[in-house]
């Protein structure tokens, strides 16, 4: 009994995980409290220009073009640099726990290599009774690696019917 809830878990994990993974580091990378600062600046400035008349006040305009040009460009390489980390932490969170995930599924299927995970009844899966069991020897059983595989088909098409 163990065995079914422990490869279920790790079924459902590899699906859950990845979600729970893009929500931590979207709420870790966030915008902070200087780059919101730096955007109401901006913004700002950018009224401020929208205000001043291009002709009449030129070297005022063109000093407020230059920073805002500069401020522009600082915001865009704050955003370049918090995006790329937060990729960055998402691939290695994310491949991180499928290597993981992987180990464990490896040792488990070594460790419990000829234990069903499941016993029907006598001729209760009579047409595919030794694929499921296979490489079990126990009739009328399913294996760990055939659980595994519908598992993960299972998943698959729940994932596929929710979007």
């Amino acid at each position: 009994m163990n065995l079914i809830l422990i490869s279920t878990l790790i079924c459902i994990l590899e699906y859950i995980v990845p979600i729970l993974i893009t929500y931590l580091t979207t709420h870790l990378y966030a915008k902070k409290q200087v780059e919101v600062e730096l955007r109401k600046k901006y913004v700002e400035m950018k009224q401020e220009m929208a205000g001043i008349s291009m002709v009449d006040e030129f070297s005022k305009y063109a000093k407020l073009q230059r920073k805002s040009n500069s401020l522009e460009s600082q915001l865009n390489q704050i955003d370049k640099w918090r995006l790329s980390k937060r990729k960055k932490a998402r691939f290695m969170m994310t491949y991180g726990f499928r290597i993981i995930s992987g180990i464990l599924i490896m040792i488990l299927l070594y460790m419990y290599n000829n234990e069903p995970v499941v016993r029907l009844p006598k001729d209760s899966l009579w047409p595919i009774n030794y694929f499921l069991s296979w490489p079990t020897t126990q009739e009328d059983s399913i294996s760990l690696f055939m659980w595994f595989i519908i598992m993960r088909i299972a998943l698959f098409k729940c994932n596929q019917i929710s979007v």
